[in-house]
């Protein structure tokens, strides 16, 4: 893709939840997360993803899971968490984009 040719897909945080989620990071992992960040905008299902169920997906960046909703209708990724790979990660997933 070049620089002047728009994305397929916008990348939108859920929540400014979300936005905390990524500001606590360290900056290694914030950036190799903003980085897999981007690959949704041109591929909604990117080298390494998971479907978990419906249209959700995740990405695993080391023991760190983006979970994200892909809204074809509208051209939409709608990133609903950013978190460490623990007992609760996948909880309620579901929940997390209404």
């Amino acid at each position: 893709m070049s620089e002047k040719e728009p994305a397929a897909f916008e990348v939108r945080l859920c929540s400014m939840r979300i936005q905390q989620e990524l500001d606590s990071l360290q900056k290694t992992d914030y950036q190799r997360v903003i980085a897999k960040l981007r690959a949704p905008a041109d591929n909604t299902r990117p080298q390494g993803y998971e479907k978990l169920c419906d249209d959700i997906y995740r990405i695993r960046v080391g023991d760190i899971r983006i979970i994200y909703l892909v809204d074809e209708a509208n051209k939409r990724v709608e990133v609903g968490a950013i978190r460490r790979r623990t007992e609760r990660t996948y909880r309620e997933i579901e929940g997390l984009f209404r």
